[in-house]
């Protein structure tokens, strides 16, 4: 059995993405993202330690 094209896209609609698009073709707009200090290192909780050793780090830093 053949599927249609149309039906495979139906209920889809088309987005026009250059409305997200300045004149030279560069995303517009956007949201700013604030990034952490790669200099500073964040130490966090490990998740899932039921069936961890006691002598196992239960902590891990992120860089």
């Amino acid at each position: 059995m053949k599927k249609n094209k149309k039906n495979s896209h139906a209920g889809m609609t088309h987005v026009d993405h250059d409305m997200f698009l300045n004149k030279d073709g560069l995303p517009n707009g956007g949201v700013e993202v604030e990034v952490s200090n790669p200099t500073e290192t964040q130490s966090v909780q490990v998740k899932g330690q039921r069936a961890m050793l006691a002598e196992k780090k239960s902590k891990a830093d992120w860089y």
